[in-house]
């Protein structure tokens, strides 16, 4: 047994160690004898070097040179982009232009700003063609749920109502879209259903709105509108509804018989009566006292609660009121009944709605005196008394021939005929 240990342990100090292997087809012999020639290594090895740098450096300038390129092409075409919006006149034409040369996600934003410009221009037809070609290249841009709804929109101005109302119902139930435009594509169906009268249609798209937290926006136009509308429809239909309450009106009160009326179809009563017979004309100046009320009692306009009369000329008011005051002399207090086309109308004026018969109560406080031109003035005359001439005034109850005070001595100074005698 010792003997074998012996053997088994000079065998193993007698195996060369890993440094000792000799390399593959080559001897210890030669291995040891060869020597390492780094100039013999370069000069076989140089050649080959030298063209993987050429290759490397080629490689480089070329992704350099495209990228480059590529930078500046971004770069012109986004200066072309910005440049195309910067003047207001040709902005859509520019915007056409681009898309034309960048069949891109840029250009069919470009083809997207043109289509608004053509929209706001109310070109609806060229608007649906410029918004589909948009969203055709816009593809996953975030823009393109704006451009759908331009589209759908466009199409119900054109005339394409089912096609629009199509098309916004394909952004509401496209989740890969931004949620706030799929709200307003609701908001728009709602419009659209209430335009149509499609009350269930409306119902369902403002339920929709009301129950998202974050179209409260959109919701509450929506009831703005709704409620506008409303009073449009009332407005519509209030000069029809104000026209047959004062017909109906005017029907009983005329059957009264304190009550008088015109041709014209004015009716008045007289409450008091002045004294004389002096009565204004058209293009007279006339101060008088008013309190003027709608049929229902309503107050409107008042000189009497704003205690000061109103001067006007006669040709200067509303036609009842023009053909009233000529048939009224001074001191007279007349109520008026004015139907809608003697006042105001179908437009109304204020608080006067469209088609109100009014009623006035005027009292005829006096004529302004008209001014009376003075005659030439002749430069050889020395008549003091020639140099001025004024019109009498208008007193009401003032008779030139009754024994009132001052009566005798105006009666004096007029004379009975032109020589001055009596």
């Amino acid at each position: 047994m010792a003997n074998e240990e012996n053997k088994n342990e000079n065998q193993e100090n007698e195996s060369p160690s890993q440094e000792e292997q000799p390399i593959e087809g080559l001897t210890a012999e030669q291995v040891a004898e060869s020597s390492y020639d780094a100039t013999e290594v370069w000069n076989k090895n140089k050649n080959s070097l030298f063209s993987l740098l050429g290759v490397i450096a080629i490689g480089v300038t070329a992704v350099s040179w495209f990228n480059s390129k590529e930078y500046e092409d971004s770069a012109e075409r986004t200066s072309r982009f910005i440049e195309a919006g910067s003047e207001a006149g040709a902005a859509e034409d520019r915007f056409l232009s681009f898309a034309e040369d960048y069949d891109d996600t840029l250009g069919g934003v470009a083809k997207y700003r043109a289509a608004i410009i053509q929209y706001r221009d109310k070109r609806y037809e060229e608007a649906v063609g410029s918004f589909e070609t948009a969203i055709s290249q816009m593809g996953n841009d975030p823009l393109v749920g704006r451009a759908t709804i331009g589209l759908g929109v466009a199409q119900i101005k054109a005339g394409q109502a089912e096609a629009g109302k199509t098309t916004l119902s394909g952004v509401v139930s496209n989740m890969n879209l931004l949620p706030t435009d799929r709200r307003e594509a609701r908001f728009h169906l709602a419009v659209q259903a209430m335009e149509e009268g499609n009350d269930e249609e409306y119902s369902t798209q403002r339920e929709a709105l009301g129950n998202d937290l974050n179209a409260s926006d959109y919701f509450t136009r929506l009831e703005e509108l709704d409620r506008t509308r409303g009073l449009l429809a009332v407005a519509q239909s209030l000069p029809d509804l104000n026209r047959e309450a004062g017909e109906e009106f005017l029907a009983k009160n005329k059957e009264r018989k304190e009550v008088n009326a015109t041709d014209s179809g004015l009716q008045y009563e007289i409450l008091e009566s002045g004294e004389g017979d002096i009565k204004p004309l058209a293009d007279d100046e006339v101060e008088v006292h008013y309190h003027g009320t709608l049929i229902n009692g309503e107050v409107f306009d008042s000189s009497i609660e704003r205690g000061e009369t109103s001067k006007f000329r006669v040709d200067g008011v509303i036609k009842g009121w023009t053909e009233a005051l000529q048939m009224m002399t001074v001191g007279d207090k007349w109520k008026l009944f004015i139907p809608s086309d003697l006042a105001y109308g179908e437009s109304g004026s204020n608080s006067i709605g469209p088609n109100e018969t009014l009623i006035f109560e005027v009292e005829l406080i006096g004529i302004t005196p008209k001014e009376i031109p003075l005659p030439p003035v002749d430069s050889n005359t020395t008549d003091v008394n020639s140099s001025s001439a004024e019109a009498p005034l208008v007193i009401p109850g003032l008779d030139l021939n009754t024994s009132a005070p001052g009566a005798s001595e105006v009666n004096a100074s007029i004379p009975a005929d032109g020589n001055g005698s009596e």
